[in-house]
């Protein structure tokens, strides 16, 4: 295996980025316009959702591929709009959990229709059955690949 890229593996990967940063954007930009959420504060509003008990900081951060600061930036403007609250762990008193307050649900609520839509809209529609298929197979040999590199499952990334 070579460790250059082929022209046509180096304009594929081209275009995968370039397509990625497109969807993150107008699917972003349909989030805002219809829950005033950005792209980052529902992800971590999507995965309190999935722990209704809390997650711990670390945990949450871990689970969704990111630095501790950058959750932590996140969180306080989500804990500022009243979505997200910081509460003790009632398994170990000295740690916090993360958990989605009434309001935080309410929204999360309001939000993933449009969002499911909106991927719909700038994702699904575009692809065949086959082409989709094809997707989803180049994808999961991808994670695989990742995993299989970096020593990680997709469930500690995911």
């Amino acid at each position: 295996m070579s460790d250059r890229l082929s022209s046509f593996e180096l304009s594929t990967w081209e275009s995968l980025h370039t397509v990625t940063q497109q969807l993150k954007r107008e699917v972003g930009r349909d989030l805002w316009a219809d829950a005033e959420l950005s792209d980052t504060e529902f992800t971590v509003l999507a995965h309190l959702r999935l722990s209704p008990g809390g997650v711990r900081p670390g945990d949450c951060a871990r689970a969704i591929g990111w630095e501790s600061s950058r959750l932590s930036h996140q969180l306080r403007r989500l804990e500022k709009r009243g979505l997200v609250d910081r509460r003790t762990d009632p398994d170990d008193g000295r740690a916090a959990v993360l958990v989605l307050t009434d309001s935080g649900q309410e929204l999360y609520r309001r939000a993933i229709g449009p969002h499911l839509r909106s991927a719909q809209k700038w994702f699904a529609a575009a692809l065949t059955p086959a082409q989709l298929e094809g997707l989803a197979e180049g994808l999961t040999a991808l994670q695989a690949h990742i995993e299989n590199l970096s020593g990680t499952t997709s469930e500690e990334t995911s």
